[in-house]
């Protein structure tokens, strides 16, 4: 890898623990900032989540998020990851931002979007989930239990921008994925990939269509 990719890498991760770290005491602040900046919407109308599960594109319908939730809620818990495209630290977009499509062609799922409890450099990103219905008696089946508990990865920047680049859809591909060297280590202890919010999200439906 060359130099000026060395660089941007480093100073990519660096940004993403900064940001990240700070996590806690931004939470409050962007559940109000995104509830007073919301646009005026019908009841009727949930909001819809984008997700992938088992490889394929599911929705969350009417999800509903709960910050710094329990250890016995998140022990209840399966997985929803947040998998970060690190493209939006210099400068850092924070309203009007441009979507963006990569040098593979492929488009985040979230092309941006802003969730309470997460800075704005975690803007453009891709929503796994560790289980869903539908799937019969093996797949992601018996993982189907949530809530979610909130948990970020961030891809690394010179994969991101390969033109070979392909988006994690199942949660079982993670393992391989950092052992390939595709994501960066932004946690810390016995999980150096990952940084668990303490945040969980409540969601009546998730299904294949909207």
């Amino acid at each position: 890898m060359s130099q000026s990719h060395r660089s941007y890498g480093s100073r990519a991760r660096r940004i993403v623990i900064a940001a990240l770290a700070v996590v806690a005491l931004l939470t409050s602040a962007f559940a109000v900032f995104r509830t007073a900046n919301a646009p005026v919407a019908h009841a009727a109308t949930p909001e819809v989540d984008v997700v992938y599960a088992n490889g394929e594109t599911m929705y969350m319908i009417g999800p509903h998020l709960i910050t710094g939730a329990s250890p016995q809620e998140l022990a209840q818990s399966a997985e929803l990851y947040v998998l970060v495209f690190p493209l939006n630290s210099n400068p850092t977009c924070a309203s009007n931002c441009p979507r963006i499509t990569l040098p593979s062609g492929y488009q985040p799922q979230c092309d941006p979007c802003f969730h309470p409890g997460l800075p704005p450099t975690v803007a453009y990103h891709d929503h796994v989930l560790s289980g869903a219905p539908g799937f019969g008696t093996d797949g992601t089946a018996g993982d189907n239990k949530g809530p979610w508990q909130i948990i970020v990865m961030t891809y690394k920047p010179s994969y991101v921008m390969s033109p070979n680049f392909k988006p994690i859809t199942r949660d079982e591909d993670l393992d391989a994925a950092i052992a390939a060297g595709d994501f960066l280590p932004i946690g810390s202890g016995s999980h150096p990939y990952q940084i668990f919010t303490g945040n969980i999200l409540i969601c009546p439906v998730v299904s294949s269509h909207v």
